[in-house]
């Protein structure tokens, strides 16, 4: 049993006052007699006095009105029962593992240790109560979440030491605190962010400034028999340069270029690239001195080679806009190396990993530069431009139109649709020159498909024949040819799970071969090795944040006593109240 209000106890003091009073207080009281007389001769027969304190001691009102005080004390003091250990956790303790963690500022070790080292005075405080573990990102490249107690925490140095990848602890840590608004959330990273933060998070992080030097960004990509290479990298001020950027692909030298990052400065060029994609693709960066780059003053791997490795046989990503009818979305998801996304009815349409555009009455997007089909476009496209009326029931198939094969077996019905005029460069499908029906023509190396009316009912029943998804294969096939298709140039980040295969990529950069095909990984992307800020030390708040939290997890797990001391002691005042009368 436990006390909630311990300090109520004081009024125990009124109990043994009680039987003093008893005891001593004058106990007489006037009676009305008609004559002394009797009075007198009965003093006379003996020494007058008190009654006893033998006799007081027995005078049940004293024992009740003691009774009463000492129950209204006691239901003060608020007695409780454990009914459970409290296993609940008190907080939560978020662990930035990420790579930035490794740096090393003011020579005082890697973050992470100056990060645990701010974070072990406020476990110590929390001693043996349960909190939430969060560690981003985990062994295996994920986010971990285990419960334990606050003690055995400060002691695990695995727990602290980071993963080397990259990734972003504040939408984790900020759901938490959305998660859980009565328990405090412990963030223990490397910068304290500058942004305001809820009132239940509490960040420990030593801050600090970065001198690295490295690779920002390494993409590559491969268009036909040639394409380009896209490197960008960045130098603090104190790094070694100037530096010369090497590329190199299967043991070949490819591109050099001498003094490209300089100290303090970021660079970006676009190699080319010609013939064959190279199996292995490395791209480095060397100081002057000695043709190798100098170690950067921070514990942080310098990301300094990038590997890529071609995937083969993607799938045809398709962009699909506007209103599209569900046979057409049917039609092209039939091919089995097809990928259909439709695009959000606002906002601009994801073009970054899009082969080929299919807008159905709605505008081909102007950045867009690949092969493209539309559909009853709303104003001119290309070669077509909209006339007054409407175009005449005869019309014909072209022979010459390497699409011509794809419309056989009987011609699908179409009457009722707007007049179009073509001129040069399109190449007519189906139609007439003076009133085209579908027609296709060539921008530099993209193909493009324009079909003039819709899919509705009233216009055409072609949407119902068997011949319309044939036809959306083949002019898949012919829009984006496999000798057009973009040939991708994948990485992976150490752990990420590699599509198709259900497994963690190696945790180390390098180029990796297995009975599936090669894999590379890398690090793409060193933001976290250039990042600096303020520090941030919220200890003194987050113990008490976590104190409280403990209390309240305390009272939670024990059940009031005082109800039904509060009713006793109601007994016993109507029962001396009672006895009274």
């Amino acid at each position: 049993m436990e006390l909630l209000a311990p300090w109520s106890l004081a009024g125990l003091a009124l109990v043994p006052a009680i039987f003093l009073w008893g005891l001593l207080a004058p106990r007489g009281r006037p009676v009305v007699v008609g004559s002394l007389m009797l009075w007198r001769r009965a003093l006379g027969a003996g020494p007058a006095g008190k009654p006893s304190a033998r006799v007081r001691l027995r005078d049940p009102l004293l024992w009740l009105d003691a009774a009463t005080v000492l129950l209204i004390v006691l239901t003060c003091a608020q007695p409780a029962a454990r009914t459970t250990a409290p296993t609940e956790p008190v907080a939560t303790v978020v662990i930035d593992r990420t790579a930035s963690m490794a740096q090393e500022t003011s020579g005082k070790g890697p973050r992470w240790r100056e990060a645990q080292d701010l974070a072990a005075p406020v476990l110590r405080a929390a001693a043996t109560a349960p909190v939430r573990v969060i560690s981003v990102p985990d062994e295996s490249g994920g986010v971990a979440s285990e419960t334990g107690l606050a003690s055995d925490l400060v002691g695990r140095g695995g727990a602290w030491s980071p993963v080397l990848t990259q990734g972003d602890v504040w939408p984790i840590a900020l759901a938490e605190a959305a998660r859980h608004g009565d328990l405090p959330v412990l963030v223990v990273t490397d910068v304290g962010p500058t942004a305001g933060l809820p009132a239940n998070v509490y960040v420990l992080a030593p801050g600090g400034t970065s001198a690295n030097v490295g690779l920002v960004r390494v993409a590559a990509r491969i268009e036909g028999n040639g394409g380009w290479l896209l490197v960008s990298a960045k130098a603090e001020a104190g790094a070694p340069g100037p530096c010369t950027l090497a590329v190199t692909g299967d043991a070949k030298t490819l591109a050099t270029r001498s003094d490209f990052l300089a100290a303090g400065a970021t660079a970006e060029t676009i190699l080319p690239m010609s013939g064959p994609p190279p199996r292995r693709l490395t791209v480095e960066l060397l100081a002057p001195s000695d043709g190798k780059l100098a170690p950067p003053r921070d514990s942080f791997p310098p990301d300094n080679a990038a590997c890529l490795a071609l995937e083969p046989e993607q799938k045809v990503r398709i962009l699909l806009g506007g209103k599209p009818d569900l046979s057409l979305r049917r039609a092209l998801a039939a091919r089995e190396d097809t990928v259909v996304v439709e695009a959000p009815p606002e906002g601009a349409p994801p073009l970054g990993d899009t082969d080929l555009v299919i807008a159905c009455a709605a505008a081909i997007p102007a950045e867009w530069k690949g092969p493209y089909a539309v559909i009853l476009p709303p104003d001119a496209v290309g070669p077509v431009h909209p006339t007054p009326g409407q175009a005449p029931a005869e019309w014909k198939v072209t022979a010459e139109n390497p699409l011509a094969g794809a419309l056989y077996l009987e011609p699908p019905r179409i009457g009722g649709v707007r007049k179009y005029a073509l001129a040069a460069p399109g190449q007519l499908l189906l139609g007439t020159s003076d009133a085209p029906l579908m027609v296709t023509w060539e921008t530099g190396k993209a193909q493009h498909l324009g079909i003039l009316f819709g899919f509705d009912e009233q216009t055409t029943d072609w949407p119902r024949r068997a011949g319309f998804p044939v036809f959306w294969s083949r002019a898949v096939e012919w829009l984006v040819p496999k000798d057009r298709r973009p040939a991708r140039l994948t990485t992976h980040m150490p752990f990420d799970v590699i599509p198709g295969r259900n497994r963690p990529a190696p945790p180390t950069p390098g180029f990796y071969e297995d009975k599936e095909g090669a894999v590379a990984v890398s690090f793409i992307g060193t933001a976290e090795a250039f990042q600096s800020g303020p520090g941030r030390d919220d200890s003194a708040a987050a113990i008490d944040a976590l104190r409280q939290s403990i209390e309240a997890h305390r009272r939670a797990t024990l059940a009031p006593l005082w109800p039904y001391l509060a009713v006793a002691a109601l007994a016993a005042l109507l029962a001396r109240a009672w006895m009274a009368k």
